[in-house]
């Protein structure tokens, strides 16, 4: 069907043409009424058809009839147009007493004419919201709807379904108790039930909605079969409000972009710099299927490395990140190399790695949920810290490297907590094995830190998100708690620009953040986004709340990222070269320092000093 697009004037002039025709057809109809004789058009007098003409303009205009929308027009504006025509009424009604010795205008004509308008103008604009929303269902939707059983809440839910055609079409109403055969409800005709299968092929039916369950209201299990066997979506509704709030809910879910949140514009990396980075070379990435890891993974992947290593000890986490590089179509056997393991393990890193020469390894690989940490400490002792040991360890000695990149936390810096002291220690040990292998090796050993990223597991937007979700407060640790909010796929390219500006030996970068934002506005900014009010004692009628529930052990109220703010600008602005202390000599007294910190009983840290100094030696046997 061809469609005219009109501009919101030329419509409005359409309308204001149809409605002066229909003025002057309705003025000779009631002429012709009163009379009983039909009547010239010509033979009424002019100022009769400018009186009920300006009478007619004016009112509609009072109550902005031409504003109303025909595609949307409905029993509301029908309701509009009809007290319109009961005003024009009695205004003309006056008019005619007063008149009425001066023009030749009988007192019928102000009771009958308007009367006419108000059909002819209301038929006039279902007419062309028909024939609209026709077209519009004819070219959008294929999904055809029966609706099992008459009611109240199937009523409703037609009424309800009609206002969302792009949805889908109600063909029929199949009638449980046959009480209402042959009969139609809002223009949809009522069917026995002993005609469902007919219906079905008849108007190609696609989905069925029953008032109840769907396997005992379609009480036939036959039938139930049938609906499955010809791949028949089946829904269920206990309530229409129930079913039509899910319905709302689905359509109006919220499209929350990262940025609304932060209120501020994305940070971008030079393409170019990825290319150089990246481009034919063999890349090994640890815990390549977590959160950081995975969009590791997507990002080299755009720009064409030889080979990428993924190694993970998750198989649903190396399954998934696998299906996300399929369904970008990014992946190519030869290219992508998913490995199943632990990169802790020393034999494992040899029966794999050994005769597989390496360019850049990313270690993404850690234990990061600062609750875990606190009641978790040996576990991340060994995943953060001696994991990383023998990770660098099987690097260092047996393999060429060039580039070793270390993802660090802001919590490092003046930690607080299990995680922060074990990211801390690695970054030591980091700065360890440069100063231990520099004169024989050369690999540069870049220290990435950056504060909280959106989308990783365990990130607090997620968390709001899915509160929402749920219609549950939303929990804050503090009012005052601050934290740097940066997107996943930002703070993985500019860990990769940070690697590539680190030309020679040992850096430690942080990334520049931006400001900290408080938490509890993040959650206020994320409620409002989501299409709701925040309910507080200012505003007790509001949908959703947020719930102090008061900071953890090990948890800071602000983030750091770096130690004395000792910060030195590099190329990219968001990226700042940082001047702590990278390894004490006495390595001794460092990793003491920490341990005291730490206070991990359970760990031998004699044993972990001489398993550290012991890297200085070449003589290791895998």
């Amino acid at each position: 069907m061809t469609s005219f697009k009109l501009s919101s004037i030329n419509k409005k002039l359409i309308l204001l043409l149809s409605d002066a025709v229909i003025i002057v057809i309705s003025i000779t109809a009631a002429f012709s009424l009163r009379l009983e004789t039909i009547y010239p058009f010509w033979d009424i007098n002019f100022l009769i058809y400018l009186i009920y003409g300006f009478t007619f303009f004016t009112v509609f205009s009072i109550f902005n009839i031409y504003q109303i929308l025909i595609r949307f027009f409905d029993n509301f504006s029908i309701l509009k147009i009809v007290k319109a025509i009961i005003l024009i009424q009695l205004i003309l009604i006056i008019i005619n007493l007063i008149a009425y010795k001066f023009i030749y205008f009988p007192r019928s004509i102000s009771f009958i004419a308007p009367v006419l308008i108000g059909i002819f103008s209301i038929v006039y604009r279902v007419f062309i919201n028909y024939y609209i929303n026709s077209s519009k269902k004819n070219s959008i939707s294929k999904n055809n709807i029966l609706i099992y059983g008459v009611n109240d809440d199937t009523v409703s839910l037609l009424k309800n379904l009609r206002l969302f055609p792009s949805y889908g079409n109600v063909k029929a109403f199949i009638d449980v108790n046959n009480k209402y055969r042959k009969r139609e409800l809002n223009g949809i005709k009522i069917f026995k039930k002993d005609d469902l299968n007919i219906l079905l092929d008849k108007f190609n039916i696609t989905e069925v909605i029953t008032y109840k369950n769907p396997v005992n209201s379609i009480d036939s299990k036959k039938t139930f079969s049938y609906l499955e066997n010809k791949n028949i979506r089946i829904r269920g509704i206990k309530a229409t409000q129930n079913y039509i709030h899910n319905f709302m809910n689905k359509f109006f879910e919220p499209n929350i972009d990262f940025h609304d949140i932060i209120n501020r514009s994305k940070v971008k990396v030079k393409n170019s710099i990825l290319k150089k980075k990246i481009f034919n070379k063999n890349i090994l990435i640890t815990g390549g299927g977590g959160s950081i890891g995975s969009e590791l993974c997507l990002e080299i992947l755009n720009h064409s490395p030889k080979t990428l290593y993924i190694i993970d000890n998750s198989e649903i986490n190396l399954f998934k990140i696998m299906n996300k590089i399929k369904n970008k179509k990014l992946f190519s056997n030869k290219k992508v190399k998913p490995i199943l393991g632990d990169f802790g393990d020393t034999n494992f890193l040899k029966s794999y790695f050994n005769k597989i020469s390496l360019h850049d390894v990313y270690h993404a690989a850690a234990y990061k949920h600062v609750n875990f940490g606190e009641t978790s400490s040996y576990s991340f002792f060994k995943n953060n810290v001696l994991a990383t040991i023998s990770l660098l360890k099987f690097l260092t000695i047996t393999k060429k490297i060039k580039n070793f990149v270390f993802i660090s936390s802001d919590k490092a810096v003046n930690p607080k907590s299990i995680l922060g002291y074990t990211k801390k220690l690695g970054e030591i040990i980091v700065g360890y094995f440069y100063f231990s292998f520099s004169k024989t090796k050369k690999i540069n050993f870049t220290i990435v830190r950056f504060g909280n990223v959106i989308g990783s597991s365990g990130s607090v937007i997620p968390i709001f998100l899915d509160q929402i979700k749920n219609s549950t407060s939303l929990t804050v640790r503090s009012k005052n708690a601050k934290r740097y909010f940066m997107s996943i796929n930002e703070a993985v390219q500019l860990v990769i620009n940070a690697a590539y500006l680190n030309k020679k030996g040992i850096k430690i970068y942080a990334l520049n953040m931006g400001k900290q934002i408080k938490i509890y506005d993040i959650a206020k900014r994320i409620i409002f986004l989501s299409g709701y009010k925040l309910k507080n004692k200012k505003n007790p009628d509001g949908d959703i709340s947020i719930k102090i529930v008061g900071l953890k052990k090990g948890e800071k109220v602000a983030e750091e990222v770096s130690l004395g703010k000792k910060l030195i600008p590099t190329d990219h602005s968001k990226i700042n070269l940082c001047e702590d202390p990278v390894f004490n000599k006495d390595l001794n007294k460092t990793l003491d320092e920490n341990f005291k910190r730490l206070k991990l009983k359970e760990i031998n840290f004699k044993t972990f000093n001489n398993y550290l100094e012991n890297n200085e030696k070449n003589n290791y046997s895998f």
